[in-house]
């Protein structure tokens, strides 16, 4: 799919110097390719560069649970506590918006263990991965609501940090993490 700079420039309001800026960080990864002098691709999705990825991403999830163990704060506890309790509410409305309010309230989850983790390179790390999995998450759960399953994985993994047990809060977060591939690949296949 080509992408028009000039189209671009236009709807976000910046001039060519900031777009080509932001484009190649978008090539850095590889999200977009561009060809000089032909113009610049959304990139294809590489089925075995995003197994890779998730492969790598159940660790660091994992990795980031188990530092957040030690050094959690009460305040972030109670985030998640709220985060959950967000999702019990998640009974209402159509699918596509509870799917939509799902993810916004799982991406909180993960972001107020990562700051809890207190770690800005695995932080920087677990957002490239993020960029990487973002279209083939939305593109392939967009059926995925709220349901017994992932409330049951997200207070697992709240109760495990509120304990500190690093291991079970790591196990826990890779459950997680794999359930969400699950579904992607009975989606896709």
């Amino acid at each position: 799919m080509g992408l028009s700079e000039k189209d671009l420039c236009r709807e976000f309001n910046v001039s060519r110097t900031p777009l080509r800026e932001a484009m190649a960080k978008l090539e850095s990864m590889k999200l977009v390719t561009i060809i000089p002098r032909f113009g610049t691709n959304v990139s294809p999705i590489d089925i075995d560069e995003i197994r890779c990825a998730f492969e790598v991403k159940i660790k660091l999830e994992s990795l980031a649970v188990e530092l957040a163990v030690d050094r959690i704060e009460s305040e972030q506890l109670k985030a998640l506590d709220g985060v959950i309790q967000e999702v019990v509410q998640l009974n209402e409305g159509d699918a596509y918006h509870r799917h939509h309010r799902l993810i916004e309230l799982e991406k909180r989850f993960h972001r107020i263990i990562l700051q809890a983790a207190q770690n800005p390179i695995l932080e920087e790390f677990l957002d490239n991965l993020h960029y990487r999995c973002a279209r083939l998450w939305s593109s392939s759960l967009s059926q995925v609501v709220p349901n017994e399953d992932i409330l049951d994985q997200m207070k697992n993994i709240y109760q495990a940090l509120a304990e500190g047990n690093a291991e079970s809060a790591g196990r826990h977060m890779a459950q997680h993490i794999q359930y969400f591939i699950e579904k992607i690949k009975m989606r896709l296949l």
